[in-house]
Order: C-alpha cells, then structure tokens, then sequence
C-alpha cells in the first residue's frame, strides 16, 4: 500500500524541497537580525522575540487549522476536515514528485515568513501580546483565503493571475498589512531616536535573507529541474543589481 501511495516520487525533488523548507524557515532568524539590528537597542528586543513567537504561533495555526483551509476549501466547517493535524498526506501530492508532508511543511514556512514580514512596521508601536494575537488572527483571515484564491484554484486563479514564488501571496498581503497596521498605530515613540545598533548584524541578517531566498524561490519550482535553476540564477542576480545600486546611490547622496 505504501509503494503504491508513493507511485512517482522523485528522491531528488524531495531532497531539494526538504532543503528549501529548511532554507525558508531559516529567513526567519535572518529577518530577526535584519529588523532587530536596524533599530535601536531597545527596540531591538521586540522584533528578535515577535520572530520567534510567530514560528511557533504560525506552525500550530497552520499546522491544526490554516492548512487545511488552503489546500481543501476555505471554510473547514462546511467541507471537512481531511487535513488537519497534518493528516492524510502520506501520498505523493499532485502534481508534484514529492510527499504531501513535504509540500505541507513547505507552504507552512511562507506563512510564517510572511507573517514575520510584518514585525518590522509595528516596533515600539504596539504591545508584544497584541500583536501576538493579531499574527494568528491574520494568518487565519488574511494570509490563508488569499492562498486558496491564487495557489488553491480560487476566484483570483481563475481570472488569469500567477503567482511563482509569493509575490502576491507573501509580499502584497505583508506589506500593505503592515502599512495599514502602522498608519492605525501612528508613529513610535523614539522615532527620532532610532539608529542602527549593530550594522555587522544588520549585514548578517541580509545575507541570511539572501541564502534563504534561494530556498524560497528555487523551491516554488517543487523539483529540482530548469525552473528552478532560472529562478535561484535570477535571484543571485537580482540581488547583486540592488547591492550595487544601493552602494552607488549611498555614494552619490553622501
């Protein structure tokens, strides 16, 4: 019965996916150092620990509920609950040369980078509890419905859109959920007194980011072939482009 539930499997694709879970899930640590780093020191603390907390917070949400809405259906009460608890996926997923586990765990580490994305906009501008609560919050009402509409089959799938890596996914939701989080919070409080506290670490933190990148584009291809190797290629590149116009621009303004 196993043998046959895996019938197509690729050893290949599956190591590769397993490395760009652990590559994602890695950015998060990175994301820590890059936010944390780039305030000051007490403000420091806040986005290291949020990091934490929502890898935590965000693999028990998806892992009992979230995920189960974005591969099945968006409301788990009318369409069941097949998924749950990481049930039911000792099968190779369709479409893919890999297990369900392993697609499962994949789309969990964006959830959680997308999540952590947001830390940044809300340093000392709101309470570590509320925004422990909105993280969940918004996983479940944001980040999941907007899956199941772009990679799930949903409305937005069928009017044409594409999504490769998260672009929309990952950085639409994130980024104008954190504007709109800090235009409701206002300003921080020592915004005038916010300044870098430790720029080796601030570089630390985006070397991370860029190795986890790898992961997190490369693997969107789910296999280790041609599309892949474009898109880790593509992001080495596009990386270098900006560092060497952001130096080129900090000279020019200096």
């Amino acid at each position: 019965h196993k043998e046959s539930a895996m019938e197509g499997l690729n050893n290949g694709d599956t190591a590769w996916m397993a490395m760009s879970c652990a590559l994602v899930l890695f950015m998060t640590p990175g994301l820590a150092f890059f936010y944390g780093m780039t305030f000051a020191v007490f403000q420091m603390t806040f986005a290291i620990i949020a990091a934490a907390i929502i890898s935590g917070a965000v693999v028990e949400r998806i892992r009992f509920s979230a995920y189960a809405i974005f591969i099945v259906v968006w409301v788990l009460a009318v369409y069941g609950f097949t998924y749950v608890g990481f049930r039911n996926l000792d099968t190779v997923w369709p479409d893919t040369t890999m297990p369900g586990m392993t697609f499962a765990v994949f789309q969990m580490t964006f959830a959680i980078i997308a999540a952590a994305i947001i830390s940044g906009a809300v340093v000392e501008r709101i309470r570590f509890s509320a925004y422990a609560i909105f993280i969940v919050v918004w996983v479940l009402a944001v980040y999941v419905p907007l899956c199941h509409w772009i990679w799930g089959g949903g409305w937005i799938a069928e009017m044409g859109a594409k999504d490769f890596a998260g672009g929309t996914v990952v950085h639409i939701s994130s980024g104008t959920s954190a504007f709109a989080l800090a235009s409701l919070l206002g300003e921080r409080k020592h915004r005038a007194e916010s300044f870098p506290s430790n720029l080796p670490f601030v570089i630390l933190g985006g070397g991370i980011l860029w190795l986890g990148w790898t992961g997190f584009n490369g693997g969107s291809a789910f296999a280790a072939n041609g599309d892949c190797a474009l898109a880790v290629a593509t992001t080495y590149v596009a990386a270098a482009a900006a560092m060497v116009m952001w130096v080129t621009v900090e000279r020019i303004l200096d």
